[in-house]
């Protein structure tokens, strides 16, 4: 049996069954290899570390045992001499300050290039997303001495602004889409009333931003948070060390990796993840399908 639908065009489609159920096995295909490996990681987190490697259950360990979460805090005392709090406050430092710093430059310059005027507009804008493409190893080397030269190695601030370097253009490309989104009347209204850009931007423009700035926040936590070189080579004295620099060297000894601690590491440094993701949810789903649907 085939049922009739009616698009947002006002067009009418057929859609049969056998599609209907087609399309479910995909999308539970996709979503099986999507949480496998996060349930795995789990299953050998919380296995003794006598049955770690033992297959007999799979996903259901033999024995449960929380030895290996213990025994990563305590191989982040003993090899890096921080602890994984402390790890985790510098993490949260140095995404937290990143991603405000990045969000409030990305509002701004993201509202000058779209309802602003000003001479290579376009040609300025083409440049800087077009850096987006360039790996951010090609200037590691010139970025390093830089930062000697700014006396300021070692330190939040070399990472901070390493990060904002590289994550400011993706914040006003995806602003920058939203703001173009909202219908002219709205702001051709407030600039009849007498605002300013200023108060366009502040009174209009961002109370309906919210889904993309969660979008925004949602996708520049990700990157700041699991970045790894430049948090490895700007700050390589060990009481500043990221949760992605621990993580590299907790469970790991010169010969062997320790598969049960380094899988206890990896679900206590997504904890955050999960946390970010479930309260800028609502926000970050709409934000991703802004532009999906034609009103």
């Amino acid at each position: 049996m085939e049922t009739n639908k009616i698009n947002n065009y006002g067009a009418s489609f057929k859609r049969s069954p056998i599609f209907y159920i087609i399309t479910r096995i995909v999308v539970l295909f996709f979503i099986i290899i999507i949480i496998f490996p996060l349930l795995y990681t789990l299953s050998l987190s919380v296995r003794s570390p006598e049955t770690v490697y033992s297959a007999r259950y799979f996903l259901i360990p033999y024995e449960f045992s929380f030895a290996n979460y213990i025994d990563a805090f305590v191989n982040a005392e003993q090899k890096l001499k921080v602890s994984f709090p402390r790890m985790f406050l510098n993490s949260a430092v140095v995404t937290s300050l990143s991603v405000t710093l990045i969000i409030s430059m990305s509002i701004f310059a993201a509202f000058a290039f779209s309802h602003l005027r000003f001479p290579l507009k376009e040609s300025l804008y083409n440049v800087m997303i077009a850096s987006v493409a360039m790996p951010a190893q090609v200037l590691l080397i010139p970025l390093f001495y830089i930062l000697i030269y700014l006396g300021i190695i070692n330190t939040y601030q070399a990472v901070i602004l390493a990060y904002a370097g590289f994550l400011i253009p993706i914040g006003i490309l995806i602003l920058r889409m939203f703001y173009e989104q909202i219908p002219y009347e709205l702001t051709e209204a407030g600039t009849v009333d007498g605002a300013s850009d200023f108060q366009l931007l502040m009174k209009v423009l961002l109370p309906l931003a919210k889904p993309a700035i969660a979008t925004c926040v949602i996708l520049l936590f990700l990157d700041t948070w699991n970045e790894f070189i430049y948090a490895m080579i700007f700050m390589q004295d060990p009481t500043i060390h990221t949760v992605p620099v621990g993580l590299a060297k907790i469970g790991t000894s010169r010969y062997q990796v320790n598969i049960g601690t380094y899988s206890a590491s990896v679900m206590i440094t997504i904890i955050p993840v999960m946390i970010i993701f479930a309260v800028f949810q609502r926000w970050f789903i709409a934000g991703m399908t802004m532009g999906a649907l034609k009103h």
